[in-house]
Formats: structure tokens, sequence, C-alpha cells
């Protein structure tokens, strides 16, 4: 942002003391700055503090750090805004020049009432909290039941401005043509005033001031009900030039009493005392066309012109004044009081007296030559040596004391009393009196050289040098001989041995200032001990590089650095650092400081003298804090700031906020912690003069965001918050990880019980082949054993014997075709339907060719590749052999048809035979069809058989097949 500082060091050349030399902090904002629009026309402070400008383009708000806008790309009709108003906190009514007023909530535009074609220029609130308005063409307006209407809509008065003189007496300025008293029914209680008003404002004291367009003029307390309303001109103070004949544009009144007017060449001030002073674009204002005036909250006067908007903070006082003829370039170097408004002023050329009242320059004494040079000798004298000669000056006395001096070029001298000096030449002190100079004590052997002496409260003396850090010395002897002698010294303890001033205070500590370490505070405790206390730049300390100290009644401690100005605030046995200097926009390097009465001071450098009042800034509470804006990121301009416990998604863990402080003071010198509650770290963090803060990469859960602001007197304020969640992925729930636990132990259960099954198909095959095995291959065996027991018994009968031998080979067949039945049926290799069908075919063949039975079989392709379960496999393939057997023993049959194909998921197994036929009523009882039917039923399938005698039989089985 642009800043320009009405300082002494800018003023014009050319003048001896400007006497204008008032400082004024003045502050400019413009659309580089953010505002939305350089023409302000008018400008509104809300409950929060937030300061609004209307404009031209829009309407700005400004929170102390950033400028808010709202245009026609917000959603407004039109991008000149005449005026605002709060009816409730941050709820808006604005006047838009066309398309009626707009309600503004939360940042966002919302329609308001009917009035369309309503054009509102100003709103005005009166003593009984009624809201009214000045328009165009509808005249008076007030708003009833959320809209307005018109308190004369039969015949509207083209009213420019009312003023609320109080709630029965209105004046009514229309368009600079006339005014006139009204009642609040708009009932006439005057007669119209001819005149060219611009604008009319009440006063304090109960006055009535009346703008024109030439010139300020007073209503006359005298006039008479229901007569033209009496004017007299503007008393003494306010008659001067720059408003006698001016366009008066603006007139207010500030809470301290001061006035201000604005006009169309610049802006009056005009104070209790009758001063008036006059600010034009010269000063620092954007303009010198002032449109509009306000006072906000903090004391500060914002200006709003053409080209712009101005601060101008009166929060301090603050003189400058600058010597600009028949002194040196380098200006001021030391000062000394002669009474309380007259000072002397000490350069490189010049003693001359000054006025602090009137900033005039007298009875200056030229003291220039090749051996001058000056010394601060004590905290009321100053010593002028000029070669062999010596002019001692003393405060409260109009005249010097000449001294003999010896001709020496000394660096530094102190005044022990009314005729002796200590002087410094290097490392070595010298006791100088009545011109007569004797080397006393030499306290270090380096090259560098004493810089500064004090005396502490128990006469002892410090002497701080340029590298060698502090000495203490005693003083001892009579008043014709002085003895010196080190007590102690202070250079390896010290962060910095560089010491550039000393202070003694008034508990005989002693605050030291150093070249690159700030101030020491040096206390002094029992046993010869000390303690040191740093202040620098990490404490507040504007520099660390100081220049001088002093302190005041209170017990404050003034130090001038290469920054500006610090005080150092006494608070209880300890002190806190407050930035004066940087507050209040003095950042010269400070050469002196001196404390006078009533919180003023003097504070010069090489360049000018300020004469300054502690406000006690330092005691203002924390201003309040608020959230301006949050949203995912900080490119997103949308905000979810008004939306109540915000939930962020599980893939967006991120929060971007803007905050700001109303403060408006000194904005640079707002400072901010915040922390975020819910997180690892919950710990206030300071983000200085920062305004947003971003946080990524949040976890899942319910978070508090806090902010606070830290007051001018060291405390930190009530936060804001804002609560908002971030959720947590599905995975992450408690449902998702119950379901996944569930369906977990679900599969753990599964494959137990999977395993369990087959365990016990496992056994089921084991059990079925052991089965197998005893009653095909045991039973044959056995048969076996008895047909051989009975071979040998008939050897004398061969024709039984080789029958029995011939049963035996048939056993002994039927054993092997059993047991090669059940190593096909377990054999994985054979899970094909293609190894089934194939096996089929073989068995069909060996048995028919063997009855010379003619047969067919008709196979589907699909079994080729189809695999089946090992007992759908072998119950299929019993099925088919129990059934092709019958037929080969009992069915007598010449031909027979067999057919396997697969439909729709299932196998369909069909056989017919033209055999002799049977019947299925009693027959399908015999063990062969019964265990056909048991096989059959225990895969799901269906079997049907039909035969009829003498003309063959016909068998359908259909199975599901089983994976």
């Amino acid at each position: 942002m642009k800043k320009i500082f009405i300082i002494s060091i800018l003023l014009h050349a050319g003048l001896c003391f400007d006497t204008r030399g008032q400082h004024m902090n003045i502050r400019r904002y413009s659309i580089e700055d953010g505002l939305v629009n350089n023409d302000v026309l008018n400008i509104y402070q809300d409950s929060y503090g937030f300061i609004w400008l209307c404009t031209r383009g829009g309407l700005s708000r400004y929170d102390g750090s950033r400028f808010t806008n709202f245009t026609t790309d917000n959603g407004l009709a039109d991008d000149m805004i005449n005026d605002i108003v709060e009816i409730a906190p941050q709820e808006f009514i604005m006047a838009q020049n066309s398309g009626g007023p707009v309600l503004l909530k939360n940042d966002s535009l919302k329609p308001f009432s009917s009035n369309k074609n309503m054009v509102i220029n100003s709103f005005y609130i009166t003593g009984n909290r009624r809201l009214l308005a000045v328009t165009d063409f509808d005249g008076i307006v007030e708003m009833d039941s959320g809209r307005f209407r018109s308190l004369k809509p039969n015949h509207p008065d083209l009213v420019s401005k009312i003023t609320l003189l109080n709630d029965s007496v209105w004046l009514l300025l229309k368009y600079e043509s006339s005014v006139q008293l009204m009642s609040p029914s708009l009932q006439p209680l005057s007669a119209p005033t001819l005149l060219n008003a611009t604008v009319a404002f009440r006063d304090s004291r109960e006055r009535v001031w009346v703008g024109t367009t030439h010139g300020l003029l007073l209503m006359n307390r005298d006039t008479k009900p229901g007569k033209t309303i009496s004017l007299i001109n503007a008393p003494v103070p306010f008659n001067i030039p720059e408003l006698s004949e001016n366009y008066i544009n603006c007139f207010t009144e500030d809470s301290r009493g001061n006035f201000w007017i604005g006009t169309l060449n610049g802006l009056a001030k005009i104070s209790p005392g009758g001063k008036a002073s006059f600010y034009s674009k010269n000063d620092g204002l954007p303009l010198s066309s002032i449109t509009c005036i306000k006072e906000d909250n903090q004391h500060n006067i914002w200006i709003g012109t053409r080209q712009g908007l101005a601060k101008l903070s009166a929060n301090n006082e603050l003189s400058s004044f600058s010597l600009k003829s028949g002194t040196a370039q380098a200006g001021t170097v030391l000062i000394l009081p002669l009474t309380k408004n007259i000072w002397r002023l000490f350069d490189e050329k010049n003693v001359t007296q000054f006025d602090l009242l009137s900033g005039k320059v007298a009875n200056s004494l030229p003291i220039s030559s090749s051996g001058y040079r000056m010394f601060k000798t004590g905290m009321d004298d100053v010593l002028v040596v000029n070669g062999k000669k010596a002019m001692a000056y003393h405060s409260a006395k109009k005249e010097f004391e000449n001294i003999n001096w010896p001709d020496k070029f000394f660096h530094c001298v102190l005044k022990i009393d009314q005729y002796r000096f200590l002087a410094a030449i290097n490392y070595t002190l010298f006791v100088v009196k009545h011109g007569k100079c004797e080397e006393n004590i030499s306290i270090a052997a380096n090259t560098g050289r004493i810089h500064c002496m004090a005396m502490d409260k128990k006469n002892n003396l410090w002497a701080g040098t340029r590298g060698d850090g502090l000495f203490k010395i005693s003083l001892s002897g009579s008043s014709d001989s002085i003895r010196l002698q080190v007590l102690d010294t202070f250079v390896k303890r010290l962060p910095d041995p560089y010491i550039t001033a000393i202070y003694a205070g008034k508990k005989n500590e002693l605050w030291i200032g150093t070249r690159i370490k700030g101030v020491l505070k040096l206390t002094e405790l029992p046993g010869e001990k000390y303690s040191i206390q740093q202040y620098g730049t990490d404490m507040g300390l504007s520099s660390n590089l100081v220049t001088t100290i002093n302190g005041d009644s209170s017990g404050n401690i003034w130090v001038g650095t290469g920054q500006g100005l610090d005080k150092l605030i006494l608070t209880g046995k300890d002190h806190r650092v407050f930035n004066f200097g940087k507050l209040n926009k003095v950042f010269s390097n400070g050469y002196g400081i001196y404390c006078l009465d009533d919180n003023y001071l003097l504070a010069t450098n090489y360049s000018s003298v300020l004469r300054i009042k502690d406000l006690q800034q330092d005691t203002l509470p924390p201003p309040p804090v608020y959230i301006t804006h949050a949203a995912f990121a900080p490119s997103d301009t949308s905000s979810f700031l008004y939306t109540r416990n915000f939930r962020l998604p599980y893939n967006k863990g991120q929060i971007y906020f803007e905050f700001s402080s109303p403060q408006y003071i000194n904005e640079d010198f707002t400072k901010y912690s915040y922390r975020l509650r819910g997180g690892n770290d919950t710990s206030w963090n300071i983000s200085g003069k920062s305004h947003n803060v971003y946080f990524a990469n949040l976890r899942p859960g319910d978070y508090l965001f806090e902010v606070r602001a830290l007051g001018f007197n060291g405390q930190w304020g009530s936060p804001a918050a804002y609560r908002f969640s971030v959720n947590a992925a599905f995975w992450q729930k408690w449902w998702f990880l119950a379901i996944c636990i569930s369906v977990l132990v679900s599969l753990v259960y599964l494959l137990y019980r999977y395993r369990i099954r087959q365990l016990l198909r496992l056994q089921k095959v084991r059990n079925r082949i052991a089965t197998d095995l005893h009653d095909e291959i045991g039973s044959t065996l056995t048969n076996i054993s008895i047909l051989s027991n009975l071979s040998k018994k008939n050897l004398l009968s061969p024709d039984k014997a080789g029958d029995f031998l011939q049963r035996i080979s048939e056993e002994v067949s039927s054993s092997s075709q059993a047991l090669d039945d059940i190593i096909w049926s377990v054999n994985s290799s054979h899970d094909t339907m293609e190894e089934t069908v194939t096996r089929m075919r073989r068995y069909a063949a060996e048995l028919f060719d063997a009855a010379n039975i003619r047969y067919e079989l008709h196979l589907d392709p699909a079994f080729e590749d189809k695999k089946l379960a090992m007992e759908q496999r072998r119950d299929i393939y019993l099925l088919y052999k129990e059934a092709v057997n019958n037929i080969s023993k009992h069915a007598e049959a010449k031909q027979v048809c067999i057919k396997l194909t697969i439909s729709h998921g299932q196998l369909l197994l069909y056989i017919k035979d033209d055999g002799k036929g049977f019947d299925t009523g009693s027959d399908f009882k015999r063990h062969g069809l019964k265990g056909m039917k048991a096989r059959v039923t225990r895969w799901k399938g269906k079997i049907e058989i039909e035969s009829t005698l003498q003309k063959g039989s016909a068998i359908e089985i259909r199975l599901p097949l089983a994976n």
C-alpha cells in the first residue's frame, strides 16, 4: 500500500521553522490497494468496526487488512452505491443508484422488498430508531414492515438531505434551492428560506451549521416559528479564507470537539481552542476536493475524495519542527530547556532559542570554528568547547558561563560538580578543573575509546566503551584531588561490548544501549553480583542499534534506536516493549530524548525536533477479531464461513481462513495468534501480521479454529472461533470396519466349513471305496475261496471241478472289472465327460457285441470339455451300466438306442430297446431299478421308465450337473 506520512524531514525548504508543523499521519487507499473504485461517495462503519465505502464502481468493505468488493459481478443491479445502513448485525441495506435497494446479509446479496424502482440517496436513523431515506422522486420514505413507504405519497418534496435536529424538528435541504424546518409528519415549522445550501449539521452545543456553495453559515437561535430561517455569519475561528468563499461539501464534529469541513479545495480542521488547520493534496490527501468525512470508533478521520480514500490518524499529538536556514545541513544535535516552552537548540553552527508553541527561532549565536565541539555533560548541562575556551550552558539559565578549558581533543566529557569535569581521550580518563587536566587512570590498553559515561545513585562512574564493554569506577578523594579506581569490568559478561548509551535508573539499575544487542538492564544483587536482562528485537524492540536512553517520572524507559522510538513500560518488577514510534509512524534515528511534564517528550535527530505527547496508547485493550473468509484453498473465492458445523469431504482435508481485527490506529501494528483444536498441535501459534492461515492434510475428526489479536496493552483478546469437521472415508467409518470384520469372520467360517466338507467328502470317498472293495471285491474273493474249496473236493470228478473252475474264472473277471471301475471313478484325470463317454462306449461295445445286439450311441459335442464331480461321474456311469446290463441280461433285445446330451445345465441320458419289456408296476421294485432311482434322487434329478410287454422299454434320466 502506498503510505504518505507528513513528517519533518519532508517539509518544504525555505522556511526557518514550519509553523504548520502539526504532525498528521495520512494514509491513502486507492484501487491499487484493493478499493473497488477511487470515487468515494460515502463512508460507513458497522457494528463490527468494518469500514464500508460506497463508490461509483461498487461497494468495498475494509477490515483493516484487505478490501472485499461487491459489484454487478456479485449480483448488484448498479455499480454506483449511494449509501449503506446496518439493520441487524452484518445485515445491511444498500442504496443502489438504480434497481432499488438490495439486502446484503453474511456477504450474500438478496432482493429487498418490492421497491425496485426507488432510487435512495441517503439513510437516516432517528433518535427513536426510525429508518428514513431520501430518494430522487419519492421524497422522504420510511422502512415499514420490510419495505419503504413514502411519508408524503401524493406530493413528495424533492429533498436532497435531512438534518435531524431532534425527534420533533427536522431541517430539510432541497437541492441547493432552499432550507426549511419540518415536523416528522412533514408539517412546515418555518417558511422556505432561499439559499444555495449544500449541507447542514447540528453540533454538540446544539448549534446548527449550514454549508453553502459560498461558505459556512450558522442558524440563528431566534428564528420565529412560521418565518424564514435566520442565518448569521460563522464565528471567527471558522471565518478563514479557505472557508469563507468555498463550496462546502461535508461537515462533521469528532468526539474530541474538532470540526472537520470538507470543501472543493481541501479539508479544514477547527480545534476546540479555535486553531484552524487546512489540508489539501499538497499535504498528502488524494485530492483536494472532499466528498465525505467519517470518524471511526478509534477516533481516526476518514476522508473520501474523487481520487481515493485517506485516513488521518488523530491518535497522536506530534509536532515536527525542522530547521532550514542559518544552520548546518546536519541540523539539531542537542537541546536544553530554558523554560517549559523555550528551548536552546545546539547544532554545528549556532546556539538558538526555539519557542515550541510558535515554532519561531530567536537569539541565534554563531559558534562555528575549526575546533568547535559540544558535549552533553549532564541532564541539565551542555558544554560547548572552542579551543582553550568553553561555554557552559545550564537549564533555566539564560546566560552561559565562560570557563577555561585545556587544549585537548576529548571524546567524552561528564560534569562532576560546579568546577570539575571528567574527560576521556581514548581509554584514558582526566580530571579537568580551571582549565587544567590531570591524567588519572587508563582503564584499557586497546586502541578504542570511551564513548559514554554516567553516574549512578551511589556516586559510581560507569564508562561505556567501543568494543571493550563497561567499566565500573569509584571516585574518592578531596575537593582538590580525585582518585579513580576500577571496581569491576563487564566485557565478556555482556552480549555486546560496544556500548552506545548509559542511563542510571531511579532504583539504581543501569540501562545500557548497545550497537547490535539492543538494551541491557544491569541490576546489582547482594554479594556484588549482577543480573543482566536483554531487550532486543525478539522482544519487540524496533532495532537492536540503540542511540539514546532516558526515563520518565512513571518509571518507563524511553529508547531511541536506528528505527525510531520505543517505550519500555514498567509492569510490576519487569518491563515490556511497546513500539511507540512504529505505532505513531516515527521511524527516524533518535539522537536525544527529553521527558517533559504532562506526558510530553522532545526527541531530536539530525534533521528535526519532535514534540510528542504520550497518550498512553499502550493501555488500549485488544480489539475484537473476526473470521472473514473460510474456503478450501486461498484461490477459492466461494466461502462456507456462514455454514454452521461445516463438514469437509474426506478427499479435501484442507481449509483456508482469513481473519482481521478492525483496528485503524495503525493497521500494520496488529499481531495475531491462532490454534486448531482437534489436531496434533493445539498450542497457540504466532502469525505476526499475517491475516490468513492454511491447514492441509487434516485427518478425519472434529476441529475448532480459534484466532485472537494482541492489544496495545500486551494482552491477548478473546478469540473468534469456527467449528468444522473432516469426514472420514467410507473405508474408515465404523460401519465399514464392522462389515469388513463380519465378512472376514464369515470367510474364515466358510473356509472352515469348506474344509470340513472336504474332509467329510474325502471320508465318504474312503468309506465308499472301502464299501465297494468290501461289496464288490470282498464278496467275489469269498466266492472264489468257496469255489476253490469245492474244486479241491471234486478233483476226482473232473466235470464238477471244471464247472467250479469256470465259475472261479468268471468271478475273477468280475472282480477285475469292479476293481477297474473303482480305480477309474477316483482317478481325477477321468473327470471330463469325454473320458466318461469313452468308457461308456467301450463298455457298451464289449457287452452288446458279445450278445450280438445292435446299438446306436449319440453323444453331444459339449461333453468334450465338461468336467464332472467325481461322485456324479461315478453315479452317471453306474446308472448307464445298470441300464445296459439289464438290457443285456433280461430284455432279449435286438437293437438299442442310447442318447447323451446336455440342455440348460442338465444331463439327459436316454436308453431305448426293442426287447420283451416288463411290468413296471411289479418289476420296478427290483433291486437294480431301486438303486437307479436312489442315485437319481441323490442328485435331485428325475427318472422316467416306460415299458410294454413284447414292445421294449425306454429309460429317461435327467440330472442337474454339479460343479
